[in-house]
């Protein structure tokens, strides 16, 4: 008898041991942070990697409190078939179940890449290179890539039409080939039917729009304005004269900073001169605000032909319908950088 009370002693406190461990397990699971981190954090990881290589990583680089929990845990939930490369987030308030849930579940970290009207090839490539994992160079070869850009419908040239402003959301992984593929389908998106009829009766492509927008962007920052000067411009194209837009001279030396345009700025061979060249350029000398595409779209109908900034610095334009006019404008203007002493 008294055996027997012993044994059911022992069973009783081992039991309660069992009990007391699990719940303890169970505890650092739950309820309890797996990191010793202080704040959200970012990992990163681009190689295969076995489940005790990652808790490893994981214990050296951001304090993993229970390794070998986290190991048999990590291997009932089949987390090596579904490790994938890339960058997560670990935050200080993670248990252990919800660390590899991460993983497990590829709740990769998603960067949002804000583009911007008016950015430039280059500038675009830098701003993915800082925002995603590949770097500068490699988007600026994809971007280049004629025959990828070719199998997307776009060129060298017409590439600024494609990439629309907006603020983008990808995973930091995202290979610039499937960026482009991305703005392609955005692309599609922004240039819907009812676009696609404004562009018929304009007797332009929507490249063609966004090329012309993308000079009225350059030409003014003021919303409101964009429809006249938009306006001034499909004049001119409809009687064949030049557009003799300046933003395009600036394009066409690869000098954004010029400040004043001379006459012998205006002598330099490129299709993107129009001071020489009837028409439209190749293509967009910037990325266009969409507000300039719409600006085109819906341009204001008037008799303009000239636009001249005006002598106050104001941003704002002055337009004339006859040489004459225009001329008594820019005499106002060019007066006006000769006091700013701006050559």
């Amino acid at each position: 008898m008294k055996k027997n009370r012993f044994f059911i002693k022992v069973s009783l406190s081992l039991a309660l041991l069992i009990v007391i461990v699990f719940g303890f397990m169970a505890y650092q699971v739950y309820y309890q942070p797996a990191l010793k981190i202080n704040q959200e954090q970012y990992y990163f990881f681009d190689k295969e990697l076995t489940v005790n290589q990652l808790s490893q990583e994981l214990e050296v680089n951001y304090g993993l409190k229970y390794p070998i929990l986290f190991n048999q845990l990590a291997e009932r939930m089949n987390l090596d078939r579904w490790m994938k490369n890339g960058r997560y987030t670990l935050n200080e308030k993670m248990t252990l179940i919800e660390l590899i849930k991460v993983f497990r579940e590829g709740k990769l970290k998603t960067v949002n890449l804000t583009v911007n009207p008016l950015s430039s090839i280059d500038k675009f490539a830098e701003l993915c290179g800082k925002k995603l994992e590949p770097d500068e160079n490699d988007f600026l070869l994809t971007l280049n890539d004629e025959v990828l850009l070719d199998s997307l419908g776009f060129s060298k040239a017409t590439l600024y039409a494609l990439l629309l402003p907006d603020t983008y959301n990808f995973h930091w992984h995202t290979s610039p080939k499937e960026l482009l593929i991305r703005f392609k389908k955005e692309y599609f998106k922004f240039w819907d039917s009812s676009k696609l009829n404004q562009c018929q009766k304009l007797g332009l492509s929507p490249i063609q729009v966004s090329t012309l927008a993308s000079i009225v962007s350059k030409e003014t920052n003021k919303y409101d304005e964009m429809p006249m000067v938009a306006g001034m411009y499909i004049n001119r194209l409809r009687i064949n004269m030049p557009l003799q837009a300046d933003p395009t001279v600036k394009f066409a030396l690869n000098d954004p900073n010029l400040k004043r345009i001379l006459n012998i700025h205006l002598q330099v061979e490129s299709p993107y001169n129009t001071y020489k060249n009837v028409g439209l350029p190749p293509g967009p000398i910037c990325i266009p605000s969409k507000q300039s595409i719409e600006a085109v779209l819906n341009y204001q109908m008037n008799a303009y032909l000239y636009m001249c900034a005006k002598e106050d610095f104001s941003g704002y334009h002055v337009f004339a319908s006859d040489y004459n006019t225009h001329l008594k404008n820019a005499s106002k203007y060019q007066n006006a950088l000769n006091e700013r002493n701006i050559r």
